[in-house]
């Protein structure tokens, strides 16, 4: 099985003509080929080898999901270098966190303000040595944009690093081609191992600190060489994309266009991913839960301002396409409801379609459960959504539902050649060629989740069915997962509110939603001392709850701590309530109670505006 700098440079020759990856410009959307993508990853592979660079060299990339992101990576990739992603979003503190923990010798960043958060890590502080800033986002062309990235850099700290622009390298890097040195790139790719590292990638774990995952070239092939059956596209699709290149599930897409060989866009954010995608045309979308959730309550809302005769038909054809669905899975539609749907589709359903450019034939959800009302919903308008598992720990995928085999409410059957068995208190377990090869130096916490017969222990809950189909029912390790797929520790950020005078007990809530919220216990004494001081009289605890110079002190409180953390683990809102007390219960279990106990008081904290 090749690997996938191999299969690269194999599609750029077969491919060479074809469109590979897009985003959009002032000018529209520009495409570059896979020749001339090739052409360029080869140039900057060539540049990291003319300046140095040795197998296995780790490699920072942060910045948004762009071209250039692709490209970077191809090249490290191809140089034998290790790729480490960073979030663009994450913090200073952070992104030294990493760069200082995978020891991140190169860095590839996106502008000058993600460049000053690792400055520190730089020459004689640290240990990055090169550092390459992408060209200006205005798309810019020539002296003009050389000019303005020069003037970038001058204005950031002095540092040991050397620091050139990625047009410099990819101009160092052809020069190189020219004098033949092009060669050396094909033969560093052929030289990886299935085992070496590829790609090192930092997610948080139940103790509450960044786990580094270690995945393999083989890890990487194996994965990919699964998505052409899954994904059941051809090289004539296209897709869009909008997720940060920072996880490993949007990376699978980036990868199957390369085993496929289709064309792959870029969102410039994704709050224009609906405007993107009417304008691109693509067949098939891969995003999280939290976008379809987003989208289905804006419609919603959108619907409710129309006027009657327009919000009327379209909620009936919602209702007709729910039943239609619902009946074809069957295998038993009434010709009456059949000739209702064709009426419904033409009358508003298709209207819907064309919002995301009347070409999409399904929508994969993942990263976190979705929910079962935003699916039919989706559904009823003829736009199936695909769910499937997977963890960075499998290379981001166990199990999937296939456009030709989907079972609503499950995360379909478990890929070819991975072996999973659901544990004696259902803990799903893994074994096969996705998983990982462990956490980077920390070889107690692998011990932990891989045991000696190379069994994963995912910390999920599931059941499989009669056929093999994949449910998922709950989570056996006390982590969050977000609306967007973001894995939080609750118990670490509870213990860092804890830490707050004014904090006996925090509860923070998150789990499915798009953010954190906290339910508050308040410190007996400290409120004594606070009453005491400044002279608040309190007589009841609705009163302490409620009182303003309190509530002013908690949001300063909340401001502090979440001053440290990045967008994902911030609390947004927060209530206080009388205790935390859940009878004896413990971890999950506690947890569980406590939200039912509080439901209406977690409600309301999102339901503010």
């Amino acid at each position: 099985m090749d690997l996938l700098p191999s299969l690269f440079l194999q599609r750029v020759k077969d491919s060479a003509d074809r469109d590979a990856f897009g985003q959009r410009s002032p000018r529209g959307w520009e495409w570059a080929s896979w020749g001339e993508t090739g052409e360029r990853a080869v140039a900057l592979a060539t540049g990291l080898l003319a300046a140095g660079f040795a197998p296995g060299t780790r490699v920072g990339l942060l910045s948004n999901t762009r071209r250039e992101w692709v490209e970077c990576e191809m090249a490290a990739l191809l140089a034998g270098g290790v790729v480490v992603p960073i979030h663009p979003a994450s913090t200073g503190p952070a992104t030294l966190d990493i760069v200082r923990r995978a020891a991140l010798r190169w860095i590839f960043a996106e502008e000058p303000s993600q460049a000053e958060k690792v400055l520190p890590a730089a020459g004689a502080e640290g240990p990055v040595r090169r550092l390459v800033l992408f060209e200006p986002l205005s798309r810019l062309s020539g002296a003009d944009a050389r000019g303005r990235l020069e003037i970038a850099i001058s204005d950031l700290p002095p540092c040991d690093a050397g620091v050139l622009s990625l047009a410099d390298l990819l101009e160092q890097g052809r020069h190189e081609v020219r004098r033949g040195a092009g060669a050396e790139v094909a033969a560093r790719a052929r030289a990886l191992r299935p085992a070496d590292p590829a790609t090192i990638v930092f997610n948080w774990s139940a103790a509450g600190r960044p786990l580094a995952t270690v995945l393999t070239h083989d890890n990487l092939a194996f994965t990919t060489s699964a998505l052409p059956g899954l994904l059941e596209v051809t090289a004539q699709d296209r897709s869009l994309l909008f997720l940060p290149l920072a996880h490993v599930y949007p990376r699978l897409l980036v990868w199957a266009a390369v085993q496929v060989g289709f064309g792959l866009g870029f969102a410039p954010a994704r709050g224009e991913a609906l405007r993107a995608a009417a304008e691109m045309k693509p067949d098939f979308l891969v995003v999280v839960p939290r976008f379809l959730e987003r989208l289905r309550r804006g419609l919603t809302r959108e619907l409710e301002t129309d006027p009657v005769w327009t919000r009327l038909p379209f909620r009936w054809a919602l209702d007709v396409g729910r039943r239609f669905h619902e009946a074809r899975a069957t295998g038993d539609v009434p010709l009456a409801l059949d000739l209702q749907h064709r009426l419904a589709d033409r009358l508003a359903l298709r209207a819907l379609r064309e919002r995301f450019g009347g070409r999409l034939r399904f929508i994969v959800s993942g990263g976190a459960p979705l929910d079962t009302e935003t699916a039919r919903y989706f559904e009823a308008a003829g736009l199936p959504v695909l769910e499937g598992y997977g963890m960075t720990e499998t290379t981001g995928l166990v199990s999937f539902n296939r456009p030709s085999e989907a079972r609503p409410g499950t995360v379909g059957r478990v890929i070819p050649e991975v072996e999973l068995r659901c544990a004696g208190d259902g803990e799903i377990l893994v074994r096969g060629r996705n998983v990982m090869q462990g956490y980077l130096d920390d070889p107690t916490t692998t011990a932990e989740v891989l045991d000696a017969e190379g069994w994963l222990h995912s910390g999920d809950l599931g059941e499989r069915d009669a056929d093999g189909f994949l449910r998922l029912t709950g989570r056996k390790k006390d982590v969050i997962v977000t609306e967007g797929g973001k894995n939080v520790s609750p118990l670490h950020l509870e213990n860092l509110l804890r830490e707050q005078p004014l904090i006996a007990d925090a509860l923070v809530v998150g789990d499915r939603r798009a953010y954190l919220v906290a339910l508050l216990v308040l410190d007996a004494a400290e409120l004594r001392r606070i009453a005491s001081g400044d002279g608040i009289l309190l007589t009841t605890p609705e009163e302490s709850a409620n009182h303003p110079e309190l509530r002013a002190r908690l949001d300063r409180t909340m401001t502090e701590v979440n001053r440290y953390l990045d967008p994902f683990l911030r609390v947004r809102a927060w209530t206080i309530v009388p205790d935390l007390d859940a009878g004896g219960r413990t971890g999950r279990a506690r947890r569980l109670a406590l939200e039912e106990r509080y439901r209406t008081a977690i409600h309301r904290l999102y339901a503010r505006p």
